[in-house]
């Protein structure tokens, strides 16, 4: 699961996408959406265990998520 708190609102034709890093390559792991208070709960979507990816990030895409990485990078780290 990933908890989000303090994420900005965005307009409706936008969206956050979670990306699952191994080996520089990047995996969606869901996309998901956050209220004006900014909190959410995503169920992350993964064919592999999170203990066999290095690390995560969070950019903004269109609504319904991108294949690849395309917008602002808004959250980040290491697994």
């Amino acid at each position: 699961m990933l908890v989000v708190n303090r994420l900005k609102e965005l307009p409706p034709d936008f969206q956050y996408q979670l990306w699952l890093i191994r080996d520089g390559i990047r995996t969606s792991g869901g996309v998901f959406s956050v209220g004006k208070n900014g909190y959410t709960v995503l169920r992350i979507e993964s064919l592999d265990l999170l203990t066999h990816y290095d690390g995560f990030g969070v950019t903004i895409e269109p609504a319904g998520g991108s294949a690849g990485p395309t917008g602002e990078r808004v959250l980040s780290g290491q697994f």
